[in-house]
């Protein structure tokens, strides 16, 4: 018996199942791609800013910053321009709303698919206690089935949906962690750069 198959027996509920795991599968593979597209290794772009820093060479240390695509560097860009650490932390702020974009609706996605497949649960019990009512109570097991199924694959299924989400929520909120620590760092390194 195909999963296909084995799904298929879990009611209408498997398919609000299936729509929270493709909203976390467009979320996971969005920001995974966001982080490839950000990182940046933080001791060689400190290495590489801080002696035209050091020479009093603000325009080309911006220029170089500005070619790349980091959080780190934006940050930097910001309180060089504007030569100030109140300008970084604006900055700051900006790029850790970018990188918590998405975090919430995985949150959810891991939160609902359970709840979704306890949903499924108690309909297929229902389904099965109905059949039983409606024999009189004279049951053959096989006229149960149905109801099982739906109750069994829908929890299987939710539950399946959020473990599997859960490790990669935590896995995206590591990376987050890790380019704000980033972001703090770089906004220490450069504060005696900046005027105020």
């Amino acid at each position: 018996m195909s999963l296909f198959v084995i799904l298929s027996k879990g009611g209408y509920t498997i398919i609000a199942i299936a729509i929270a795991a493709f909203i976390g599968l467009y979320v996971v593979i969005e920001r995974f791609l966001y982080y490839r597209r950000i990182r940046e290794n933080t001791d060689e772009l400190i290495r590489n800013i801080k002696p035209y820093l050091d020479d009093g060479d603000f325009t080309t240390a911006i220029n170089i910053l500005r070619q790349k695509n980091s959080p780190q560097a934006k940050v930097i860009v910001r309180g060089l321009l504007n030569r100030s650490r109140e300008s970084m932390e604006a900055q700051a702020r900006e790029e850790v709303k970018s990188l918590e974009k998405g975090i919430g609706v995985l949150s959810s996605v891991v939160a609902v698919s359970p709840m979704l497949g306890f949903f499924g649960t108690v309909v297929g019990m229902i389904r099965a206690f109905m059949q039983i009512e409606s024999l009189g109570g004279s049951v053959n097991p096989s006229r149960l089935a149905g109801g099982i199924w739906e109750a069994l694959v829908t929890t299987a299924a939710g539950l399946g949906v959020a473990i599997v989400f859960l490790i990669l929520y935590n896995i995206l909120v590591d990376r987050e962690n890790t380019v704000v620590q980033e972001i703090n760092r770089v906004m220490d390194e450069f504060s005696p750069y900046l005027g105020g």
